[in-house]
């Protein structure tokens, strides 16, 4: 597996969930859907409805070895479970698989992914949002989210 993808999708299968702070603010703050940035790498996300789910893929990255990325669908068909709370399926680059995820919108701009083996091996990452949602009709259709992960 490329270095790059090691790097961009690690959340997935790392031990530990990441708690977050800010000040609280209103409610549309909450929503997940636009550009979130991967601190680490540099690595930008943009999430986006499919169907009646939230999907998410790579859409940038500053560091040439991570461009082959973009492109790839890293979050399949999640559903809202709380005010700001998605549970989902993220695909992990590394090893070809997907994994039971969570996405927490946290006040302050800030996103957490956390993904899951069997429930006890946990990983997460907090991204910081950078961009207001894209248009509907660019995002890719929910069909090629399974295509993706294969």
């Amino acid at each position: 597996m490329k270095h790059s993808q090691r790097l961009m999708f690690s959340f997935a299968v790392l031990a530990g969930a990441l708690a977050l702070g800010g000040q609280v603010r209103a409610a549309e703050n909450l929503d997940p859907h636009g550009i979130w940035l991967r601190p680490e790498g540099g690595v930008r996300f943009s999430f986006y409805d499919c169907g009646n789910l939230l999907c998410a893929k790579v859409v940038g990255a500053d560091r040439v070895e991570d461009r082959s990325g973009i492109g790839a669908v890293i979050l399949q068909g999640a559903k809202k479970v709380a005010a700001n709370e998605w549970k989902g399926k993220l695909y992990n680059a590394d090893d070809g698989k997907t994994y039971d995820g969570t996405i927490t919108v946290k006040s302050g701009g800030e996103l957490t992914v956390k993904g899951c083996l069997m429930g006890i091996l946990c990983g997460g990452e907090t991204w910081k949002r950078v961009g207001p949602p894209a248009v509907a009709a660019a995002s890719p259709k929910p069909h090629a989210v399974a295509e993706s992960a294969q």
